[in-house]
C-alpha cells in the first residue's frame, strides 16, 4: 500500500471542487469521471497530478505541461517536477517563479524541479525521445 498524506489529498480535493474554505481556488472542477470513480491509490495520485497541471496551466504565458510528477518522498515532504512550455522565453523566471509561488502554497511543496523550454525546445526534446 503506498504510503497516502490523505490531509493533504483532501486538501487538494477541496481546492479541485471548489469547496469553501478551499485556498486559492483557481483550478477547475472536478470531472464526471473524476467525481464518479473512487479514489484508489493510483487514482489519487492521477487526480493530484490533475490539479497541480490545471493550476499551472492558469499561470499567464504557460502553454502546456509534460512529464509532470508529484511524488511524496516521505511523509511530509512532497516534491514536484514539470516541463513548463512557454509562449516567450523572456518570461521564463517570471512563470518559474510563479509555478514555486503556487506549489508553496496551495500544496506545500518546496522540493520543485522545473524545465523551462519553448515549442521549438520541446519538439527537439521529442525526436531525441524517438
Amino acid at each position: 500500500m503506498p504510503n497516502i498524506n490523505y490531509a493533504f489529498v483532501a486538501g487538494l480535493i477541496m481546492l479541485a471542487s471548489g469547496a469553501p474554505g478551499a485556498q486559492g481556488a483557481r483550478a477547475q472542477p472536478l470531472d464526471a469521471y473524476e467525481a464518479a470513480n473512487g479514489f484508489r491509490g493510483s487514482d489519487v495520485a492521477s487526480v493530484i497530478t490533475r490539479i497541480v497541471e490545471r493550476q499551472l496551466l492558469a499561470i499567464p504565458g504557460v502553454r502546456s505541461v509534460h512529464d509532470l510528477h508529484v511524488r511524496s518522498i516521505t511523509s511530509g515532504i512532497d516534491t514536484m517536477s514539470a516541463h513548463v512550455v512557454v509562449a516567450d522565453m523572456a518570461e521564463a523566471a517570471r512563470i518559474l517563479k510563479a509555478v514555486q509561488q503556487i506549489m508553496a502554497a496551495e500544496f506545500n511543496t518546496r522540493h520543485v524541479t522545473v524545465q523551462v523550454e519553448n515549442e521549438v525546445l520541446q519538439e527537439e526534446e521529442k525526436l531525441r525521445k524517438t
